[in-house]
């Protein structure tokens, strides 16, 4: 492999020329130049090109995405808060976890004892609150309520108390419903008493066990629950339109907008014709 001597003298960008061949008495010679990359391009051949298939959304799908599946899905979650809220999750504590206790005498009488064994945040609430409260005890047996009492009231309990042959003090309780001790108010057939995350429930003769207890208090609701329900709609649609916007998907945010003039001016008409008739 030569190098022309003339070549030698070209400019370093030029590419130089060079002759390529085999032994002096070969009749068959190859001459050419070699052209340099010098901006180091990567350059595929044929076979070699792992070229991704771009795909883009179309227009209307994005509008259809902002006039329907966004409010649905705030449909959805606005729903589910507002079930939370009504649910009792904040205003109830319950437990069907009860075991038996000792028998006690009342009055002459013997009550078998069961213990319902509560959440360790009911002797946090328990007869807490200046609003109305009530403690239930259920018994649930072949798809049927067998019965139900509760005591209750504002802060303090209402119920009477009377002591067994202990001395321990128990809460009378009163009936719900069709009960058997309604026709004698005066030996009532379930008693009642706290002791910390423990409910003592002494119960009659023929009388089945009791199998469900629930603390239910008043002025305990959550407000935040709703107000995030309600404000998540406003916050979506400005969002959402601006979003649509900045990121040159305007089909979305003609959705969004569509949908949410329209509930504006339902809001608007709904509270006109309130005020009105």
């Amino acid at each position: 492999m030569d190098v022309d001597v003339e070549e030698q003298n070209l400019s370093s960008h030029q590419p130089p020329s060079m002759f390529i061949g085999g032994p002096a008495k070969a009749e068959n010679t190859l001459s050419g130049t070699i052209n340099q990359n010098y901006e180091s391009k990567n350059i595929a051949v044929w076979g070699n090109n792992d070229i991704a298939e771009s795909s883009t959304t179309a227009p209307w799908v994005w509008f259809l995405i902002g006039l329907i599946l966004i409010p649905l899905i705030l449909s959805i979650i606005s729903s589910i808060l507002f079930a939370i809220t009504d649910s009792g999750l904040f205003t109830e504590i319950s437990s069907s976890n009860v075991a038996n206790g000792d028998n006690v005498t009342i009055d002459e009488q013997t009550f078998e004892v069961y213990i319902f064994t509560m959440p360790s945040n009911f002797d946090d609430q328990y007869a807490t609150t200046s609003s109305y409260w009530d403690l239930n005890i259920e018994s649930y047996t072949y798809s049927n309520f067998s019965w139900w009492a509760y005591i209750s009231g504002y802060n303090d309990v209402s119920q009477e108390t009377v002591l067994d042959d202990s001395g321990i003090s128990w809460y009378e309780s009163d009936s719900h419903g069709d009960m058997q001790w309604e026709t004698d108010s005066d030996n009532p057939n379930v008693y009642i008493r706290i002791n910390e995350n423990n409910v003592f429930v002494a119960v009659g003769d023929n009388f089945p066990p009791p199998t469900f207890a629930m603390y239910y208090w008043e002025g305990a609701s959550n407000n935040t629950l709703p107000f995030l329900a309600c404000l998540i709609w406003p916050i979506t649609i400005i969002g959402g339109a601006i979003w649509g916007i900045r990121t040159d998907r305007k089909p979305l945010a003609y959705g969004i907008l569509t949908w949410g003039i329209v509930a504006m001016l339902a809001v608007f008409l709904f509270t006109f014709l309130w005020f009105v008739g």
